[in-house]
């Protein structure tokens, strides 16, 4: 332990913990040491990860691409992160499904990708995540999450919005009337206490999260009105007022509509703590008081921002003499602090939670273009710079976008790497307009911020486990390769089941066969295998004892959130700027098909047909089918009535496939066809023994095939084989059907290998250039390194079209401080 001095009588103590904790306090304070330390370690064994994503513009259209820069950092410091190889990106529409997903391998904690808007999506808001396996061990509300507007422009898909997007709609409750909005109450500290001073934050949302406007009265149990209130940013405010002995409070509301409503305060306490914390430009002015019929003792205050702890000396505190302490900022990283008030026995009493901005570890992003102007087709030379507070050079990794700077206009408050890492990726749940806290420095601003951190709490440990000396759970793995993960349970899906036996199946592309035991919590994880571009793997479950009434839940990521995402406006309600971006996307993409007629292909719709025919098989290109095989005899189970009397597939066949002979009951069955002995049996593409396929429910079943004498020959058998295709495995199928007991087919995704952003090089000689597609972004460079003088260069054409462009550039120092920075270019149309 190393020990220097910072000033008479405190002391800074380097606690070794691996994450580099850092504390202040006297040295002879046991009780803080010790708290402190169970702190370090606590972080130590948590490894906390965080994930942002650059994009290159805050706003999209149907049809077209989102390019991003994904940095993956350690929750403390922010330093690129190697803990996690693997990195999971997926777009969730407003009906909570995952819309588009991307696999990505992680070098060094970056990676880079893209993800195409299908032409058929809605209009709407949708929801872009990333995660880690392993960040998923923190609690899926510190998944990266971030909303995106998608407007309507593909010429291919729907050219209106949908009635669920109208300007206008309201959040509906489940009778179908006007959702009452949720109106919150925070106490600073946490309780309200009889007789001491007290300050009560407040939130007021709506159903999708979005901040509301309300004003009113708080009143007490005599109707007598102790405060009026009135929000400020975002739903959010607060007022001040001393709890009465025995009281109860309420608040009387008027609501954006003109409603009224009354919502009811947290409950006053006889007895207790309160905390209160006043900011200045260098300090934090800390009040502690207590209220009680014994004596309150010596109370010790410790403050953290992401494991760098503060921890004066202890003080006596009352109710008219509060203990007061003063916390310089510069003792602490720019971040969120953290202050919690202990008793003598060290529990810990009261929360606060309040931003330090240590504006000396600022850094500065400098982009410059090399010209005023320029005209279509014209070289651009961008030069970025990266430098300290004190102007020195920084060694950073950055990524760069230039798109319409109207569309930066629309959503001028979006996210920043500064606001993720500083603010949000700390904080559980939405956060409104993040950037806003950031952009524009100002008093407004700051106590907007303070405003948040009292309503929307940090939850990265609770002090019960820390101070118990209790482990981090760990149910997700870091993954180093592509894996397989899920959970077996009993069938009514409310019991894990240990020691659960699996088999792991895979033809393509490479043959793989593996066993596994499933762990206390019956999870099970499956890594190492082959992926091409997807891997269909058919897993089999069986208790200890053997039997297979059982459920596979193969890990298909973390559940999308339950609140509602807002409705996008109709294009005619949409912010100034909508419009136009719409026209010229649209315009974009139907010149491009105009050059590429290939692309509409895909697209086809049919329309007004009547299907009469018998319903298609798989298809000869179906991934499931092995060397494109056809049999002569198909059985068409998932149009049979008897397929949902609760028979096994192989009882189904009985009886009704000429030549082909079922005996026995499950789990004990033989089949033969035309006496020549065991079939080759095929699952969904992988070839598994009768065994396998002996309790597999006909419900769960599309379409069986049924190979006789020459027709078997290309699989290499000689007793025939039978082809079974399952519902799931379908990759078209839309199906709800309940998952089939003991076995399961599972489409992996493989990693993503991200396309390379559309860049022509124009020259004189190049008299009549095509059009050029680039309208909203036309340059993207997703890995951007300075170099010793903290600069690059980045060099480009202009493409056809004119206007004002912004320059972006965001990223991390190598020594984890996020750097953000901004440029404008102007291009001369045709």
């Amino acid at each position: 332990m190393n020990v220097m001095r910072v000033r008479k009588g405190v002391l800074a103590v380097l606690l070794a913990s691996g994450m580099g904790l850092m504390a202040f306090g006297p040295a002879e304070d046991g009780l803080m040491q010790r708290i402190a330390r169970q702190l370090g370690e606590y972080y130590a064994a948590a490894k906390g990860e965080k994930v942002y994503l650059h994009l290159d513009r805050p706003v999209y259209a149907t049809g077209e691409t989102i390019w991003f820069s994904a940095y993956v950092v350690d929750a403390s410091l922010h330093r690129l992160d190697s803990l996690s190889q693997v990195l999971h990106v997926d777009l969730v529409s407003a009906e909570r499904r995952v819309v588009a997903r991307r696999t990505l391998r992680l070098q060094g904690g970056r990676a880079s990708g893209d993800l195409s808007i299908a032409d058929s999506l809605a209009a709407g808001v949708y929801e872009l995540r990333a995660y880690t396996n392993w960040m998923r061990n923190a609690g899926e509300s510190f998944v990266y999450s971030r909303r995106l507007n998608i407007w309507l422009a593909s010429p291919l898909g729907p050219q209106e919005a949908t009635t669920a997007t109208a300007a206008g709609s309201k959040a509906k409750a489940p009778g179908g009337a006007s959702a009452k909005p949720d109106v919150q109450f925070f106490p600073e500290g946490g309780y309200l206490v009889e007789g001491l001073p007290a300050m009560v934050a407040c939130k007021a949302t709506d159903a999708s999260g979005r901040g509301i406007a309300v004003r009113g009265q708080i009143v007490n149990a005599q109707n007598a009105v102790v405060a009026a209130y009135t929000t400020r940013h975002a739903g959010m405010g607060r007022f001040n007022f001393v709890p009465g002995a025995g009281q109860k409070y309420r608040a009387r509301f008027t609501l954006p509509d003109g409603g009224t409503a009354e919502y009811p305060l947290p409950a006053v306490q006889a007895s207790g703590y309160t905390l209160h914390v006043v900011e200045s430009d260098e300090s934090f002015l800390v009040e502690a008081r207590y209220r009680g019929t014994a004596a309150s003792g010596p109370v010790q205050l410790l403050t953290q921002v992401r494991g760098v702890v503060a921890y004066p000396g202890p003080r006596t505190p009352t109710a008219e003499a509060p203990a007061v302490w003063r916390m310089p900022k510069k003792n602490y990283p720019t971040g969120i602090v953290h202050f919690t008030l202990f008793d003598a026995q060290g529990a810990p009493r009261c929360e606060r939670l309040a931003f330090a901005q240590n504006a000396s570890a600022d850094l500065r992003v400098t982009v410059t273009p090399d010209k005023a102007s320029y005209g279509p087709h014209a070289p651009v030379q961008l030069k970025v710079r990266v430098a300290d507070a004190a102007g020195q050079p920084v060694a950073a990794n950055l990524s760069v976008a230039v798109s319409d700077a109207t569309l930066s206009a629309l959503a001028p408050n979006a996210e920043t790497v500064v606001s993720n890492l500083l603010l949000t990726s700390d904080l559980v749940g939405h956060v409104e307009n993040p950037g806003y806290y950031f952009r524009e420095p100002s008093a407004a601003t700051s106590q907007a911020l303070d405003d948040l951190l009292l309503t929307q709490g940090w939850r990265r440990f609770v002090w019960k486990e820390v101070l118990a000396g209790q482990a981090p759970a760990v149910r997700f793995l870091p993954e180093q390769d592509i894996s397989l993960t899920g959970q077996i349970v009993s069938q009514n899906g409310n019991q894990p089941i240990a020691n659960s036996q699996l088999t792991f199946l895979q033809v393509r592309p490479a043959k793989t066969v593996a066993t596994a035991t499933t762990d206390a919590q019956g999870r099970f994880t499956f890594t190492g295998f082959a992926v091409r571009d997807t891997a269909v793997i058919t897993l089999q479950a069986r208790r200890a004892q053997g039997g297979s009434n059982v459920i596979i839940r193969p890990d298909e990521g973390p559940a999308p959130g339950t609140q509602p995402l807002p409705p996008l406006p109709a294009l005619s309600a949409a912010p100034a700027g909508v419009a136009a971006f719409v026209r010229r996307s649209r315009q974009a993409q139907a010149t491009d098909l105009e050059l590429h007629p290939e692309k509409a292909l895909r697209n086809i719709q049919l329309s007004n047909v009547s299907v009469t025919a018998k319903r298609v098989a798989v298809p000869r290109d179906d991934p499931r089918r092995l060397y494109g095989a056809t049999a002569g005899t198909v059985v068409d189970v998932a149009s049979m009535p008897q397929a949902q009397s609760g028979l096994s597939v192989l009882q189904l066949l009985q009886g009704r496939v000429a030549g082909l002979s079922v005996t026995g009951n499950p789990p004990n069955m033989s089949v033969s066809i035309r006496g020549q002995g065991t079939p080759l049996f095929i699952l969904d593409g992988n070839r598994v023994d009768v065994e396998f396929i002996t309790s597999l429910q006909a419900s769960d079943i599309e379409l069986v095939e049924v190979f006789k004498g020459p027709e078997a020959a290309i699989f290499g058998g000689t007793g025939g084989a039978i082809a079974i295709y399952t519902k799931r495995a379908d990759p078209n199928y839309k199906g709800s059907a309940a998952p089939a007991p003991g076995i399961a087919t599972v489409r992996v995704p493989g990693f993503y290998a991200a396309r390379e952003f559309y860049q022509p090089r124009y020259n004189a000689l190049l008299t009549n250039p095509p059009a050029d597609p680039r309208t909203s972004t036309i340059y993207w460079n997703p890995t951007v390194r300075t170099n010793a003088r903290g600069e690059a260069e980045l060099y480009f054409f202009t493409a056809d079209d004119g206007g004002t462009f912004q320059a972006v550039a965001e990223g991390v120092s190598a020594d984890g401080r996020p750097a953000q920075g901004t440029g404008t270019l102007v291009m001369r149309g045709k």
